[in-house]
């Protein structure tokens, strides 16, 4: 009796394990990119988003977001997302006391899905201080 409830339980294991195998989180973003544009010193923080689709069959869970430079900082559902539902990756980039330069910052997203790494971008221009044409500077010596 022990021996056939054994084998009717491995048997049941066998059959749900190879129904999950199949199954696959798919994770779609609708751009990869966000050009910020130029950003002066009197607003050097952007805030922008990236959507996303979970085009599996299965949950899609963000495990963690990395991101490139300290600079930037993310928001990102730790929910599971439904096969077909859409949500959202929050993003903040802060120039704040960056050189004047052209940057390209990236955001590295590690999920359940098929495809486990997927790579999103900032891009932008951060401009130098504006200095008018009478303005004193001092300098310290």
């Amino acid at each position: 009796m022990k021996k056939t409830l054994f084998i009717l339980l491995a048997i049941t294991l066998a059959i749900g394990a190879q129904a999950q195998e199949g199954k696959k989180a798919g994770i779609k973003f609708d751009k990869t990119t966000i050009d910020l544009g130029q950003i002066t010193k009197k607003a050097p923080i952007k805030e922008c988003f990236f959507t996303f689709t979970n085009t599996g069959d299965a949950d899609l869970y963000i495990h963690q977001i990395i991101t490139s430079c300290s600079c930037t900082g993310r928001k990102y559902p730790t929910h599971a997302i439904k096969p077909g539902a859409t949500d959202t990756v929050f993003v903040t980039y802060n120039a704040e006391n960056k050189s004047p330069r052209r940057f390209r910052t990236s955001i590295t997203i590690h999920s359940n899905a098929a495809t486990e790494m997927t790579k999103l971008y900032l891009k932008g221009e951060i401009m130098p201080q504006e200095v008018k044409e009478n303005q004193e500077i001092e300098i310290e010596e």
